[in-house]
């Protein structure tokens, strides 16, 4: 029940492509006259903002104008969305954003939220990397299972991450449910606090993207219990997955894609579809990612991606029914 495959999934759509003709975009039918906004949701340091700022060069470049980035943290991501959304449809402001902000903040909670789906326009999925559980390197555990019996132990001990209704908080609050223990969130603005507060002992554990996770685990700074994706990650061969520790089928790897305002033009979403799918094979930009963990997505057309993040909230909203979750988590 709680296996999300984002590969497969994004797979799956891939093989439509294969079976279709290639959009009949003119990527030089619009360029931009004026820097470009590129918002991210979260603090500086997280992944989220390390991609957009690794997206920002090469697609001022292929655009013909400064693409800036500015980080709008807060309400995991959904400050940001709000922005995205109440921005003019006219290509001059466009954002990184991931499930939290466009999937699941309208399972949590459908009537609570300033903006809902049909005010943005997806432009292309851009990544996915691995989640990696990590903790602080004074508590007494070492894989999952002590993990579980310190929690236990613990009542007193808490976790965070980067903001209520973000994937990489359902995604431990589905590994939590399935150990059977509860144990307090922590809600911060962005991942840069969390894991300031993770390393200070503030709090006893996160769930983060690998991005961020392997050189602090590397550099013996935390400990690395398990990867939440089916496969173990290179960057951290020797910790095994939450799959092999137990969790059968446990798979919930993080995406991140490119967003417009509702309205953007036919033509203006076709360079920017473009722009971005020149940008994402750029053997420069696939080998910084490869290095963060992070795995470049392309192929997937504005309308795939649409598809794609309706089956998504579906798979959300499975999750957040089966495990019980609120916004109070």
């Amino acid at each position: 029940m709680f296996s999300r495959n984002l590969h497969r999934a994004a797979g799956a759509l891939f093989a439509v492509t294969a079976l279709t003709a290639a959009p009949a975009f003119a990527a030089d039918a619009w360029k931009p006259a004026k820097p470009v906004r590129l918002l991210v949701g979260f603090a500086p340091g997280g992944s989220a903002d390390t991609l957009a700022r690794l997206l920002a060069e090469p697609l001022s470049q292929r655009l013909g104008q400064p693409v800036v980035v500015e980080n709008l943290a807060g309400a995991g991501g959904n400050i940001m969305a709000y922005r995205l959304a109440q921005s003019p449809a006219d290509g001059y402001t466009i954002g990184i954003a991931a499930a939290g902000s466009m999937a699941i903040t309208h399972v949590l909670n459908p009537k609570g939220t300033n903006y809902k789906p049909a005010d943005f326009t997806p432009v292309t999925l851009a990544a996915v990397q691995p989640n990696v559980v990590i903790v602080n390197k004074d508590v007494p555990a070492n894989n999952l299972a002590e993990l579980k019996e310190y929690f236990q132990k613990t009542p007193t001990a808490t976790y965070g991450t980067a903001g209520v209704g973000i994937s990489n908080h359902l995604i431990a609050e589905t590994m939590l449910y399935k150990l059977g223990v509860k144990v307090p969130h922590a809600a911060y603005r962005g991942a840069a606090p969390v894991i300031t507060d993770l390393l200070g002992g503030h709090i006893a554990m996160t769930m983060d993207n690998i991005s961020t996770a392997a050189p602090l685990a590397s550099q013996g700074k935390v400990k690395a219990i398990a990867v939440a994706s089916i496969k173990r990650a290179p960057q951290l061969p020797n910790v095994p997955t939450l799959d092999e520790q137990g969790l059968k089928g446990f798979d919930m790897p993080t995406w991140q894609g490119v967003f417009a305002p509702a309205g953007l033009p036919a033509d203006v979403l076709a360079a920017y579809y473009a722009a971005m799918q020149d940008v994402l094979k750029q053997p420069a930009l696939v080998e910084k990612m490869a290095g963060l963990g992070s795995e470049p997505v392309t192929g997937m057309t504005p309308e795939q991606f649409g598809q794609f993040l309706e089956k998504d909230r579906q798979q959300w909203a499975d999750i957040v029914k089966a495990a019980n979750i609120s916004l109070e988590q």
